[in-house]
C-alpha cells in the first residue's frame, strides 16, 4: 500500500476534543495521544473489553474501549459488538496488522480511535480518516487525499515545516452547544394517588410533594444525589436517588401535612450532591387559596454533569436569610443565623504588612472569640465539621466564614497553642501540617488551626461551577484595570510584582475610572481581570455575558459585585477582601495570590496557603479574604 498525501491544518484544544468535533463524520482517527489514551482506558481491565465516557470541550464522547497489546493476534480478541460506545478506541500493536480489525468496525458503522506509536505505519486510511499529532501549543490535523497507509510523524513534519513558511491554516473547535437547563420540577398529590393535583390544598390535610430532575444532556454516568425538603414549621424530609446517564431522574416522594391555617405555605427544596446543594429552590404550597408555585433560589450545575469533583466536599453551609441549612454527613439540619458575625477591625501595621507577637496574638484571639460565637450558631446539634477538606458555603453568605473557630474560645484569659509562636511572626515556620501538630487543645485555647480558613479548604461559588480559566496550551493572560486616584508608586511595584513571575507581554494595564468601568471590562478578553480600586470605589458594573469565564481579582470589598459578575457576567469565580485593605497590602496579597495561580494551584489552595503566608508575618487579614468560587478552579 503506498503513501498517501494530507492535507494539514492545526487547532487549539485537546486532541479529545478534537476527536469530539471530528466524529462520527470520520470513521477513523489515527491518534498520538498517551495522556488521552490514559483517560480512555481508566479502569480497563486486562485483556477485555470495557465502556467509558469522557467529558471534552465539545461534548461527551462514549468509548468502547480494546487494548490490542494484550492479545497474540485478531482471532483472540474479544467480542466488541456488544459493549456500549458511540465510538470505538483501539491501542494499536506491533505484534500483527490491525488493520483488518479497524476496516470490521468501520463497515458495522462504529467510528474507529486507534491510539498508536508517532512513527508507526497505519494501512487502509482514506479520505474518511483523520491523523491527529501534537505540535506544542497546537494539535495537528491531517486529511488523507485518497486511500493508502501514513503515519504521524510525516504529518507533524509537513506541519511545522507549513507553518515555518507562513502557510498554515488553523481549524477552531465547534463551539459547544448551549445546554438547556435541567428543570427540577415540583408536583402534589393526593397520597397514593398517580398523578398530581392543581389549585388550592386543603387545611390540616396530607399531601405528598413529589420531586424529579428532568432530562438533559447526556452525562458521563449515573449520579448519585439526594434531594431535601425542609417545609416551614416541619422537619427537614431527605431522600437519595440516582440521575441515570440519559434520561430524567425517578421521581421522589415526600409526606406532608399542610398547617391548620389557610396561608401560602413555603419551603426549601434542595438537591445535594454528596454535601454540597447544588440547585436550590424555594417552594410555595397553596394552602386554603392560590396555586403551586416554585423560584430557583441558588444553582451551582444547569446540567448536573460536571459535579463529580463535588464528591470530595466534606459540608456545606446553605445560608437563606436568617437561618442554613447545614449538612456535615448527617441529614442537613437548619440553624438560626443571628445578625452581625462582621470581622473585628484590626489596625497599626509595620511597613512589612505585619506585626510583633503580642499585637499579632491580639488580633488573633478577637478574630477567635468572633468565629467561635459564630461557629457556636451552626453546631447548636453538636454536628461536627471535619477539618483538613473542602467546605462550601453557599447562599447569601452574610459573614466572613474564614474566621469560623471550631474550637471552645471566650474573651478572657487564654492559653496559646504551640503552633501559634511556631507558624506566627518570627516562628520557625516551615511547611504547614495538615492538622495541628499539638495534641492538647483542651481550655480556653487559641489555635490557627482552629479556624476553618486556615485548617480547611473554604470555597463560597456564587452560580455555576468552572473548573479551568484558560487553555493549558497557552500562556495565562492578566490585565489590570486601575484607579487614576490610587498612589502611581504602589501601582508600579505592583505590576512590577506580577511581571517576576509572568512574561511581560502576558499582562496588560490601564488606568480606568469606577465610572468607566464597566465599558472596559465588557470589550476584556483576558483570562484574569485584575481591579485594583480603593475602598468603596467599585460600583456594580453591568456586562450582559463574556464569551469566555474570567476570574475576577479585587483589592477592595467586591461581595456587593459577586452576583452581577458571576451570574450576570459569566465570571469563573472573584476573589477579593471582606474588609478594606491598604493598597499596598492589597498588592502585596494579590501579587501571592496570582503567583500561585499562575504556577498551576488550585483557587482553594491558593487562598489558604496566602492566608498562612501572611499569618507568618504577624498578619490576621488572610481571614479576611473570601474564593467566591470553586475550590478546584485552576487557571489552565
Amino acid at each position: 500500500m503506498a503513501p498517501v498525501e494530507f492535507t494539514v491544518t492545526g487547532g487549539e484544544g485537546s486532541p479529545l476534543d478534537f476527536v469530539a468535533a471530528l466524529t462520527p463524520a470520520s470513521s477513523l482517527v489515527v491518534i498520538t495521544d498517551p495522556g488521552g489514551w490514559a483517560q480512555v482506558s481508566q479502569g480497563l481491565p486486562v485483556a477485555a473489553a470495557a465502556s467509558t465516557a469522557v467529558a471534552t470541550q465539545v461534548r461527551v464522547l462514549r468509548f468502547a474501549v480494546l487494548d490490542l497489546r494484550h492479545f497474540p493476534s485478531a482471532s483472540d480478541l474479544p467480542s466488541i459488538s456488544d459493549v456500549p460506545g458511540d465510538l470505538v478506541a483501539l491501542h494499536d500493536t506491533r505484534s500483527w496488522d490491525s488493520a483488518p480489525v479497524v476496516q470490521a468496525l468501520r463497515r458495522l458503522g462504529r467510528p474507529v480511535v486507534l491510539f498508536t506509536a508517532v512513527h508507526a505505519w497505519v494501512s487502509g486510511v482514506d479520505t474518511a480518516s483523520v491523523l491527529l499529532g501534537w505540535s506544542a501549543p497546537h494539535v495537528v490535523l491531517a486529511v488523507p487525499r485518497g486511500p493508502g497507509e501514513g503515519r504521524v510523524e510525516d504529518v507533524l513534519w509537513q506541519f511545522r515545516e507549513m507553518e515555518r513558511r507562513g502557510m498554515m491554516t488553523y481549524t477552531a473547535l465547534p463551539a459547544p452547544p448551549v445546554a438547556e437547563d435541567r428543570p427540577v420540577t415540583v408536583v402534589v398529590a393526593l397520597p397514593g394517588a398517580t398523578e398530581g393535583i392543581a389549585g388550592a390544598l386543603r387545611p390540616g390535610a396530607e399531601y405528598e410533594v413529589w420531586v424529579r430532575v428532568g432530562a438533559g444532556v447526556a452525562l458521563p454516568g449515573d449520579v448519585e444525589l439526594r434531594a431535601v425538603l425542609g417545609m416551614n414549621g416541619r422537619a427537614v424530609q431527605s431522600e437519595p436517588f440516582v440521575l441515570p446517564a440519559e434520561g430524567p431522574s425517578p421521581w421522589v416522594s415526600f409526606p406532608v401535612t399542610t398547617p391548620y391555617a389557610s396561608v401560602p405555605w413555603s419551603g426549601e427544596l434542595v438537591i445535594y450532591r454528596g454535601p454540597v446543594p447544588v440547585h436550590v429552590q424555594q417552594v410555595v404550597l397553596p394552602v386554603g387559596a392560590g396555586e403551586s408555585r416554585s423560584r430557583l433560589r441558588f444553582l451551582l450545575s444547569r446540567t448536573f454533569a460536571d459535579l463529580a469533583p463535588l464528591s470530595s466536599r466534606v459540608a456545606s453551609v446553605l445560608v437563606l436569610g436568617e437561618r442554613a441549612l447545614v449538612a456535615t454527613g448527617r441529614e442537613p439540619h437548619w440553624v438560626s443565623l443571628h445578625s452581625g458575625g462582621g470581622l473585628p477591625a484590626v489596625h497599626g501595621f509595620d511597613p512589612w504588612y505585619g506585626k510583633g507577637f503580642p499585637a499579632f496574638c491580639e488580633d488573633l484571639a478577637a478574630y477567635a472569640a468572633s468565629g467561635a460565637a459564630l461557629h457556636g450558631q451552626l453546631s447548636g446539634d453538636g454536628a461536627v465539621v471535619r477539618r483538613g477538606g473542602v467546605i462550601t458555603v453557599a447562599g447569601s453568605t452574610r459573614a466572613p466564614w474564614a474566621h469560623v473557630y471550631d474550637l471552645p474560645f471566650t474573651e478572657g484569659p487564654y492559653r496559646l497553642c504551640a503552633s501559634v509562636s511556631r507558624f506566627g511572626p518570627f516562628g520557625a515556620g516551615g511547611e504547614v501540617p495538615n492538622g495541628c501538630p499539638e495534641p492538647d487543645h483542651s481550655g480556653n485555647v487559641l489555635c490557627p488551626f482552629g479556624f476553618w480558613g486556615l485548617s480547611s479548604v473554604l470555597e463560597q461559588p456564587a452560580g455555576p461551577l468552572a473548573w479551568q480559566v484558560a487553555p493549558s496550551t497557552r500562556q495565562v493572560q492578566v490585565a489590570l484595570a486601575v484607579d487614576p486616584d490610587l498612589d502611581r508608586a504602589l501601582t508600579q511595584r505592583h505590576v512590577a510584582e506580577l511581571m517576576s513571575f509572568l512574561p511581560p507581554e502576558s499582562i496588560s494595564s490601564a488606568y480606568v475610572t469606577p465610572s468607566s468601568l464597566s465599558r472596559a471590562l465588557a470589550e476584556e478578553r483576558a483570562d484574569v481581570m485584575h481591579l485594583v480600586y480603593d475602598e468603596s470605589a467599585l460600583e456594580p458594573v453591568e456586562i450582559d455575558g463574556w464569551p469566555h469565564r474570567p476570574l475576577v481579582v479585587t483589592t477592595s470589598p467586591a461581595a456587593h459585585l459577586v452576583d452581577g459578575l458571576v451570574n450576570q457576567a459569566g465570571a469563573a469565580g472573584v476573589i477579593c477582601p471582606e474588609v478594606a485593605v491598604d493598597q499596598g497590602m492589597a498588592g502585596w496579597v494579590s501579587g501571592m495570590l496570582l503567583a500561585r495561580l499562575a504556577g498551576g494551584m488550585p483557587a482553594g489552595e491558593a487562598v489558604r496557603r496566602t492566608r498562612w503566608e501572611m499569618l507568618g508575618r504577624g498578619n490576621v487579614l488572610g481571614l479576611a479574604y473570601t474564593l467566591h468560587a470553586g475550590a478546584d478552579l485552576r487557571l489552565r
